[in-house]
């Protein structure tokens, strides 16, 4: 065989392969030129196509015309067979004849095939090349399409694969041989509409979504489409495709938020912290729902982070969704995206919804009590299902995710008040951790203050002050409305004007004249009116305000003060502090 005729008789096995096995009732083709015949024949045990050596030609032998373009041509008397053939022309010219035998005359479904056989390799040997050509100008334009991270294939005007670049061949798991040559929608059957229709409409198609089912498995692609034209002549498509899974994992990065916290970042040593970090750890350890409350600025989403940090969702995406924030009529497409053309406005291709986004990690439901009724409905539906459906679409798509829910209202009162749904707080409430607010673990506060005021530093470039003894007993002895959030913002402000020690009059007016204007029982106010000097004089009064506080209840008492109970009685006899019993 010569290395000459190899490129022809690799196009020629090419096109017989369409007609596989030959269950057409066809069994042999041959192609004639003026020197040579090509016999292909179909061999059962190796189940492939095999392209036999060429020989030479002898048309005096079987006296075939070639200036006769009849589909017969003549009647084989020896073998009782009839010879039907069709023209291979290139580049204008009959340049080859494509031949087979079959005993009966004037079979259309014989006709058929042989056409189509012979246009395939009229367009193999002349428009592939030439399309290649007009796709791939240079072989270096070639190269930079198999360094993309993306599939690349065109497809002529009349839908056959002309290229596609080694990405393309990767995500489809073909070969690249099982592709050039083919019809597109035999090969990739679920375009519906055809992309072709793009060179009537010259429009291009952005980020669509389609499924098919392959040899590899079923794959999820979003594709995009660019129509070719030259001289206002169309002359084929380029089509760009992913995998919807490497978009998933691309956007894991650019979800939202990176969570960074873990347990070991909570600055605790009360004892109502020390139970719920305890139990938040049980907590990460399944696969349950939860449902955190809490006063604004308590550490909600921190809480939810160190969770998904210690569960077995770590180092997938954990989604947050601000309930609160998003306008009442995009909830539901924020939250489970929309396909294309659901509503006026939708972007092309459509939209992956948060749901999608966060596929086999957390999603953080923050202020979930914001939540539409309208909304409660599908995402209960979402829990029971563990599936979504975009806005407009009618598919439902699997959804591995676990919900980590917060609030700063008392869904029980919402419940009652027809606010919240009670078949949905059964869903979310499987698991339930309640953050008490900083005025409840008083002996947090100087941990805490310490703490921010190193990062607040930092963030700052500023040098680190001390806090003074007066102003820590200030931040003990106010009631922090806005809790952690509100702290970090006064320490913020405090190391912005101050030295190295941070003063009581550093601190912002509202606090002071909040503890000036609080009821007796409030601790650190005789401190302020007073101005006491004496360290014992203020952790006595401290000592008796908190009781005061709370009715002396000693246990309590203890635990606002972050001190042991045996401590505070010792305190209690120390300083001689006696319960005053209002006569009235």
């Amino acid at each position: 065989m010569n290395t000459v005729d190899q490129p022809l008789i690799e196009c020629f096995q090419k096109v017989c392969s369409s007609i596989g096995s030959f269950k057409t009732g066809i069994t042999q083709i041959y192609l004639l030129d003026n020197l040579y015949i090509y016999h292909c024949h179909y061999d059962i045990q190796k189940k492939k196509i095999i392209v036999d050596e060429h020989q030479r030609n002898r048309l005096n032998e079987i006296n075939l015309d070639e200036s006769t373009h009849s589909n017969v041509l003549f009647y084989e008397e020896s073998q009782s067979l009839w010879i039907y053939a069709r023209p291979v022309i290139q580049n204008g010219e009959h340049k080859y004849t494509l031949v087979t035998k079959y005993p009966e005359k004037n079979n259309k479904k014989i006709l058929q095939i042989l056409e189509i056989l012979a246009k395939q390799l009229s367009y193999q040997l002349v428009t592939q090349p030439n399309l290649k050509s007009l796709f791939l100008h240079s072989k270096y334009q070639q190269q930079i399409t198999n360094t993309i991270e993306e599939g690349y294939l065109t497809v002529d005007q009349n839908g056959i694969i002309t290229f596609i670049n080694q990405m393309g061949t990767s995500i489809l798991g073909l070969d690249e041989n099982e592709l050039t040559g083919k019809l597109l929608l035999g090969i990739l059957p679920n375009f519906n509409p055809s992309p072709l229709v793009t060179l009537q409409t010259k429009e291009n198609w952005v980020n669509r979504e389609v499924s098919f089912d392959l040899p590899k498995g079923k794959i999820h692609l979003i594709f995009s489409v660019t129509p070719l034209f030259e001289n206002g002549i169309s002359v084929g498509i380029v089509i760009t495709f992913r995998e919807m899974k490497i978009i998933m994992k691309k956007l894991e990065s650019l979800v939202n938020i990176n969570p960074i916290f873990q347990f070991e970042d909570i600055i605790y040593k009360s004892t109502s912290m020390q139970e719920l970090v305890k139990t938040a750890k049980v907590a990460a350890k399944t696969e349950s729902n939860i449902l955190i409350e809490g006063e604004s600025g308590t550490g909600k989403e921190l809480i939810a982070q160190a969770i998904h940090n210690q569960s077995q969702r770590k180092g997938k995406p954990f989604v947050v969704i601000d309930c609160s924030s998003i306008p009442r009529d995009l909830v539901e497409s924020e939250l489970f995206g929309y396909v294309d053309g659901a509503f006026t406005g939708a972007r092309k291709g459509g939209r992956l919804g948060k749901f999608e986004v966060a596929n086999g990690g957390t999603v953080f439901l923050d202020e979930i009590g914001e939540m539409p009724l309208e909304i409660q409905v599908k995402l209960l539906r979402v829990l029971q299902t563990r599936t979504i459906t975009r806005v407009g679409g009618h598919e439902p798509t699997p959804c591995n995710v676990r919900i980590i829910a917060a609030t700063n209202r008392n869904l029980e009162e919402e419940v009652e008040y027809e606010n919240f749904r009670l078949d949905l707080y059964y869903r979310l409430n499987v698991l339930q951790l309640t953050i008490p607010p900083i005025r409840e673990r008083v002996g947090d506060i100087p941990l805490l203050a310490k703490t921010l005021v190193e990062v607040a530093a930092n963030r700052t470039n500023r040098h680190s002050p001390i806090i003074s003894m007066e102003t820590m007993k200030i931040l003990e002895s106010y009631s922090w409305p806005g809790n952690i959030r509100e702290l970090e913002n006064v320490i913020e402000r405090a190391i912005l004007i101050a030295h190295d020690v941070i003063e009581p009059e550093h601190l912002p007016n509202y606090l002071l004249n909040a503890l000036v204007k609080s009821d007796k029982r409030k601790p650190a106010q005789s401190i302020i009116l007073n101005d006491v000097n004496s360290i014992n004089e203020m952790e006595k009064e401290l000592i008796r305000n908190t009781l005061d506080h709370v009715y002396w209840n000693k246990s309590l008492a203890a635990r606002k003060l972050g001190i042991s109970r045996s401590n505070l009685y010792e305190k209690i006899a120390k300083y001689n502090i006696e319960q005053v019993i209002d006569k009235y």
